[in-house]
């Protein structure tokens, strides 16, 4: 069996602290590791922000549950799942993506977790991965064939690279600007999922 890890925001749904912060009126939560590059103090940040706001989780997951999968996400994760095991690698919520990963037939996710208190509200966040997205790939290594992996940003590049075959999907100029010569090798710029269903259909025949 192969596996494919495939990043959720930008590559199968809308990035979605920007649509956070324009639901709830609080722009600041659009902050990304752009402006506040250490993530776990920019998730402190956002947690702080929500509670002092006092917009507890149930908002954040109502918002989240009402938004939609990028335009043919859902029918990509279909054309793979036959020949491919699909593990979501989020640095998102499990709480957040719960109502989306729903609509994209509850593929596996490998996702961290916020805790909250006895009002709702968060207070915590649990990270299931203290290197970044890579350990998902180094953990399955034995398991399968081979294992391919998607992603958009910066965040992604080491999970590509660790990857027999890595897909960077309508990376910004920044994130294809931080690739490197020897990347060519393994990793492939691509703008859209025929691209890789293409490729994956050659490998899996």
């Amino acid at each position: 069996m192969n596996l494919a890890c495939i990043d959720m925001e930008g590559v199968l749904i809308p990035e979605l602290w920007p649509i956070i912060a324009r639901e709830t009126g609080i722009p600041a939560l659009a902050a990304t590791t752009r402006e506040c590059p250490d993530y776990a103090t920019l998730v402190n940040q956002r947690i702080a922000l929500l509670k002092s706001h006092h917009i507890g989780l149930a908002r954040v997951v109502d918002i989240c549950a009402a938004q939609a999968p990028l335009p043919g996400a859902i029918e990509f994760l279909a054309a793979l799942s036959p020949s491919w095991r699909i593990l979501i690698v989020s640095d998102a919520f499990q709480q957040m993506l719960a109502p989306l990963l729903a609509q994209l037939g509850r593929p596996d996710a490998a996702c961290h977790v916020f805790d909250c208190d006895g009002q709702g509200y968060i207070n915590a966040a649990r990270y299931t991965r203290s290197q970044g997205k890579q350990e998902a790939i180094a953990a399955a290594r034995r398991d399968y064939r081979r294992i391919m992996a998607v992603g958009d940003a910066l965040n992604d590049l080491a999970m590509l690279r660790a990857a027999d075959q890595g897909y960077l999907f309508r990376p910004s100029a920044t994130t294809r600007q931080a690739l490197r010569p020897d990347d060519a090798l393994t990793v492939e710029i691509v703008d859209g999922y025929p691209a890789i269903l293409e490729r994956c259909a050659r490998i899996s025949a």
